[in-house]
């Protein structure tokens, strides 16, 4: 990397360190991150109304047609010249008519209202689903990558005291410049990785910080990782089981086919003519005085017998199963890809678990010790403290992919086994 880049970074690391000390901190659980989370994310308020609109148009699906009320009342009279002549020698008429459906189109626009309401909730789910999949991933970011921030900041803390006692020793002649250049080097190329691994915390802290709506910096507050409770796979069937169980999206494939078969049976109903039945009252236009009649109405279905919708619903109701079929093939593999990266993360951690002990860190303070008392040479200590970085970046990064392989079990089956 440039020295202007590094510059760059070097200087966005001291401005966004400033920023985290005048900004409000939250230190939170995960669980109480997600339980902010339901509470504060604008994605998830709208969704409720999505839910709660839907319920409106199934009440509003149960209401039968409105009765029309009509009335003829007599406005002139060629006899006389008088205006509304409605009285008892007079003409007035009035009706009442009631539109009945039939062919089980109000049952069919019910079912189809109550489906679409059970999609919108599945769809909520679906939203909860991802989001949440999002907060994890960026929690566990945030909390491993500020983790492997801290050991940074120790290795830095021991190149520093070194540069300054090795500058001195320069001075004076006792060792070469170029050895302070060497530890000097070693140093900025931590420091590089150190800003850069603060670029990927900042972009984690906005997501975060968009999720929980808060403008506050988020410190992780988890108690670290139980191997046993992570350890333990399920076999892969169960899995594939549970996720039939669980997912909203499979849900969703099952509830679209069968709102595409009740739209099927909506459009054949439309088909079927609906009766129109009503009672006249007529003073003495009829051929008896103050006479009432019984009125029945129905349209004769020559022409329009609704046959594009009828074939245009049948069309999508196999596409919404041929969907439903994907969908299948779909949630099969995310599950194989879940269960198959978390039996690799297992094993990757038992391994590192057991290399990586606390002797690492007393071994690198007896390298500190040892090189400043000149019984190492600078090639060695660089060479072991390199090394030294490299592995405990590793050990947190494997941590890290367990928990991240886990939350995608959880999110592959919609069901925290994992938590």
């Amino acid at each position: 990397m440039s020295l202007l880049k590094r510059g760059i970074l070097y200087a966005w690391v001291i401005l966004w360190g400033g920023s985290l000390c005048a900004q409000d901190s939250l230190r939170i659980s995960l669980p109480g991150a997600e339980k902010l989370f339901l509470q504060s994310n604008l994605y998830i308020l709208a969704a409720q109304f999505d839910i709660e609109q839907q319920q409106a148009l199934e009440v509003q699906a149960k209401l039968y047609p409105n009765p029309v009320v009509s009335a003829e009342l007599n406005l002139t009279s060629s006899e006389n010249n008088k205006v509304l002549r409605v009285g008892n020698s007079g003409q007035k008429m009035f009706a009442v008519e009631q539109l009945l459906l039939l062919g089980g189109k109000r049952a069919h626009a019910v079912a189809m209202a109550r489906t679409s309401t059970e999609l919108a909730k599945q769809s909520f789910q679906e939203l909860l689903r991802n989001l949440k999949l999002q907060l994890s991933t960026n929690y566990y970011g945030v909390l491993f990558d500020l983790r492997t921030l801290s050991k940074y900041d120790l290795q830095l803390q021991q190149l520093d005291t070194l540069i300054s006692l090795y500058e001195v020793q320069a001075r004076q002649g006792n060792v070469a410049l170029r050895d302070v250049v060497r530890l000097k080097t070693a140093y900025i190329d931590i420091s590089n990785d150190k800003a850069q691994l603060m670029q990927g915390v900042q972009q984690q802290q906005r997501n975060l910080q968009l999720l929980l709506h808060t403008d506050a910096v988020i410190v992780p507050d988890f108690p670290g990782v139980q191997p046993e409770q992570y350890t333990n796979l399920p076999s892969l069937d169960s899995l594939l089981s549970l996720a039939y169980q669980n997912r909203s999206d499979w849900k969703m494939a099952a509830l679209q086919q069968d709102l595409s078969g009740i739209n099927t049976r909506y459009q054949r109903s439309l088909a079927v003519p609906d009766l129109s039945v009503g009672a006249v009252y007529d003073q003495q236009g009829g051929a008896f005085r103050n006479q009432v009649n019984l009125t029945l109405g129905l349209p004769l279905p020559l022409w329009n017998r609704n046959q594009g919708n009828i074939k245009a619903a049948a069309i999508q109701q196999q596409l919404f199963a041929n969907e439903k079929a994907m969908r299948q093939a779909a949630i099969r593999a995310e599950v194989q890809e879940a269960w198959r990266n978390m039996q690799r993360s297992i094993q990757e951690y038992h391994k590192i678990h057991s290399l990586y002990t606390d002797d690492f860190n007393t071994v690198l303070n007896g390298m500190g010790e040892n090189f400043r008392k000149r019984n190492i040479s600078l090639v060695e200590f660089i060479d072991f403290f390199e090394s030294y970085s490299e592995s405990m970046a590793g050990v947190s990064q494997v941590r890290k992919q367990l928990l991240l392989a886990a939350e995608q079990i959880n999110y592959a089956i919609a069901l925290p086994i994992y938590q």
